[in-house]
């Protein structure tokens, strides 16, 4: 015995999709699908969604800035540290160098030292030179020689003599010479490279307060990201909320619907297009073969004997049960009709659906089944559930959806009839 329910899957679970689409769309950055009878044909919903893509526009754009504002960060942190390197690399240079003077330094104080020296020596030579006559007392000296062995020995020490003062007096000049060389290139280089640590320190302040002002920029613009974070936060909820209010609407209406249309008999209309009005008890003028020309390609292909046999045994329109299961199980593609071959979602629970969705051994009997139960409990006059044999009669208890009539005969409408 199945109890009353809502059978139509998709439509009785809209608020739970609409929740769970919107859930995953503040999260994911795409909006929702809504039907043009659903919650976006309502003004107030509509208005929510557009303020909710322009929040996630805003977001998405202070996204941009964040990205950009930190790769500017890294820029501004790597040119710090280079500048930071490069100052460390001249303070390096520059201690090097101070020690180098202070070295070339204490080679010029070595240099005078023994500059001093040589002149002292130097002087002490011409001052004995002096003391014995001179040039005079070396020609005496050489001259008053008893041998001429003893001739040729002070000449070579007179000789000596002389050249030794010539080659300290060079010797004093060259070493004067070289020190002072010395040391004013080194010092010409220190200034050099200390001048350049002034700059490089100059060149680290602004290249500091450049990373100074990155980082305040990367801040605002991570507060900026957070901020449209939030306000897409805010705009969701809020178009959640205007959603639960037009369901809860919707439901309202349907309900008052339902209760003033208590004990109405809805009667056929006839005519050639397929429409809610249409007498779902009379043969429908369709034949297997088009229907299974239709039905080719999806997961419902080969199904045009399993609708007519149905039509032909129970009187039920083949073309209401196709264009129902195409709706129901998305051409035959949803999990209970893979599952448990059945077509219609037929008793599944708002609750639970896919777990109280009945089994069947095969989608013909699938339809064999709800074909049956269909006739007799809506589409005969003292069935449980009748208010005629349309469409707008079963929509009276069979499904919560108010549009799920029209939405089934606008699909009906399409299947094409044989030679049509």
């Amino acid at each position: 015995m199945c109890r009353k329910r809502r059978p139509r899957v998709r439509a009785a679970r809209l608020g739970v999709l609409a929740a769970a689409i919107l859930s995953v769309a503040a999260f994911t950055g795409t909006s929702p699908v809504l039907a043009g009878s659903g919650p976006g044909s309502d003004p107030q919903v509509a208005a929510a969604q557009q303020a909710l893509n322009a929040a996630k526009a805003a977001e998405a754009q202070a996204r941009n800035a964040e990205a950009s504002a930190n790769q500017q960060l890294v820029e501004a942190q790597a040119a710090l540290s280079q500048a930071q390197a490069q100052l460390a690399g001249l303070q390096q240079e520059v201690a090097s160098l101070d020690a180098e003077v202070a070295s070339s330094q204490a080679r010029v104080d070595q240099l005078d030292a023994q500059i001093s020296q040589d002149k002292a020596q130097l002087q002490g030579f011409l001052r004995a030179s002096y003391e014995v006559g001179g040039s005079q007392a070396d020609i005496t000296y050489v001259v008053d020689s008893r041998t001429i062995s003893d001739f040729v020995e002070r000449l070579n020490t007179v000789s000596h003599v002389a050249e030794a003062g010539k080659q300290l007096v060079a010797r004093i000049s060259t070493e004067e010479s070289q020190a002072q060389r010395t040391l004013a290139e080194t010092m010409v280089a220190r200034q050099q490279a200390q001048a350049a640590q002034e700059q490089a320190k100059t060149e680290e302040v602004i290249v500091a307060n450049d990373e100074a002002t990155a980082q305040e920029v990367a801040s605002q613009a991570d507060y900026a990201a957070y901020q449209a974070h939030l306000a897409v936060n805010q705009a969701q909820s809020n178009l959640n909320q205007q959603i639960k209010q037009y369901q809860a609407e919707q439901a309202a209406a349907a309900a008052a619907a339902k209760a003033a249309a208590a004990g109405t008999v809805y009667q056929p209309v006839a005519g050639n297009q397929f429409t809610v009005d249409t007498n779902l008890t009379l043969p429908s003028g369709e034949n297997a073969q088009a229907l299974n020309a239709f039905l080719a390609g999806t997961a419902l292909a080969g199904l045009g004997n399993s609708y007519m046999n149905a039509e032909k045994s129970f009187g039920v329109s083949a073309l209401y049960l196709a264009a129902h299961s195409i709706e129901e199980s998305g051409w035959g593609t949803s999990a209970i009709a893979q599952a448990k071959h059945n077509l219609f979602g037929f008793g599944a629970d708002d609750s639970n659906p896919f777990q109280d969705a009945m089994s069947f051994p095969s989608f013909d009997a699938c339809i064999q089944y709800v074909a049956n139960f269909v006739k007799v409990n809506y589409l005969t006059p003292g069935g449980a559930f009748y208010h005629g044999p349309t469409l707008r009669g079963m929509n009276v208890d069979y499904a919560s959806d108010p549009y799920w009539a029209s939405k089934i005969a606008a699909i009906a409408d399409t299947i094409p009839l044989p030679g049509g």
